[in-house]
């Protein structure tokens, strides 16, 4: 007896029956093939079935479009060593602060300022209108506004929807109805977020991807032009009149400054007057006492002023340089399903499906046969 002989002995004969022999497996490919020629036309008609339904499922698709902004904000340098400690009070030349470079990405996550952008005007085959209202109307939001309303139960509360809400052209914000509040809101939160992606690429170069995506091309460029002009000149805007209040207030203490030292002018010059001819030496020294005064007034308004005009040259050179590198043009970036690949791509997975499905079928028919073959010999 040799060692195979020996293995064969030792294991149980259950285990014996379960060994599977390359023949075996043979055989098995070879009838489930065969099985599957026999159903070959059932396989092409899933094919062509899936086929058809891609093609429909193509041609019935409404694309989304994608409206991309690339953009780069870079803090001009402030001067240098030429800074004075007026200018670095004043805020000038430093990247940081409420409405540094990254806060600038930030605002486009901001709800106001995508509400402010939804006000901003379209014009449409002549007609003007606001941004949301565009988007109500491309969106068909209100189609099925009377069947609403027919279908209403009176005895339930009344609840406004867009079906009797409107957003005319011109209206001031802060003249909205409660109702119109909570639709523009409900609108801008949705939007932010499904629709409104904003991506930070290199903090080094301050690079960022504004992009916008919706069903209806024109809405998507036209909305994204609205945000990147609306977030822009908040950003620029609020910048200057951070540097614009500073300014004003060194400003104001020049001129305080000037009139005290206008005071100690005429103040000296109307004590010369009355005393020209001073034989005391005490009116002497009253008149040193004016002279005092024109030179600490004289100093300190040349030095305020000075630092006025660095602040102000300052403020033209900190002023962040924003550009736009890729603006979107149409035709917009879209998942538009083209109908040969869809229905070769759903033919394909029909077809895959039949066989699974076939092969699961035949595996059934030859488990219930070997059943009926052992209860037969019993």
């Amino acid at each position: 007896m040799d060692i195979k002989d020996l293995e064969d002995f030792l294991q149980p004969e259950e285990t014996q029956g379960k060994k599977i022999s390359f023949a075996d497996i043979k055989k098995i490919v070879i009838d489930y093939c065969s099985y599957l020629w026999d159903k070959k036309w059932f396989v092409v008609a899933a094919g062509v079935i899936g086929v058809i339904i891609g093609v429909i499922h193509a041609y019935i698709y409404k694309p989304t479009y994608t409206a991309t902004y690339k953009f780069s904000i870079e803090s001009k340098s402030g001067g240098g060593s030429g800074f004075s400690a007026l200018s670095m009070l004043a805020g000038f030349g430093s990247s940081s602060g409420t409405f540094s470079g990254d806060n600038l990405v930030e605002l486009f996550r901001s709800r106001s300022m995508v509400e402010m952008a939804l006000l901003k005007p379209i014009i449409i085959e002549g007609d003007t209108m606001n941004l949301l209202e565009y988007k109500i109307l491309a969106d068909s939001s209100r189609l099925h506004c009377d069947e609403l309303k027919a279908n209403s139960n009176p005895s339930k509360p009344y609840i406004a929807t867009l079906c009797d809400v409107y957003f005319p052209f011109g209206q001031n914000r802060e003249t909205f109805t409660r109702e119109q509040d909570s639709l523009i809101m409900l609108i801008a939160s949705r939007m932010m977020q499904n629709d409104i992606a904003i991506e930070k690429i290199d903090k080094k170069l301050s690079y960022a991807n504004f992009s916008i995506s919706s069903k209806d091309e024109k809405f998507a460029k036209e909305f994204s032009a609205a945000m990147i002009s609306t977030v822009f000149d908040f950003y620029l805007k609020s910048k200057r009149e951070n540097a614009q209040r500073n300014l004003n207030e060194f400003q104001s203490r020049a001129d305080s400054i000037r009139k005290e030292l206008n005071k100690s002018l005429y103040a000296a010059a109307h004590y010369r007057d009355l005393n020209m001819n001073p034989s005391k030496s005490v009116l002497g020294v009253e008149q040193l006492k004016y002279q005092t005064d024109i030179q600490i007034n004289t100093a300190a308004y040349t030095e305020i002023v000075k630092n006025i005009e660095v602040m102000k040259l300052d403020m033209a050179k900190s002023e962040p340089l924003i550009q736009e590198i890729d603006v979107p043009h149409y035709p917009l970036a879209n998942d538009k399903k083209g109908k040969v690949k869809t229905g070769i791509k759903y033919g394909f997975v029909m077809g895959v499906l039949a066989i699974f499905v076939l092969c699961g079928i035949h595996f059934f028919q030859e488990l219930i046969s070997k059943e009926e073959d052992e209860i037969s010999i019993e």
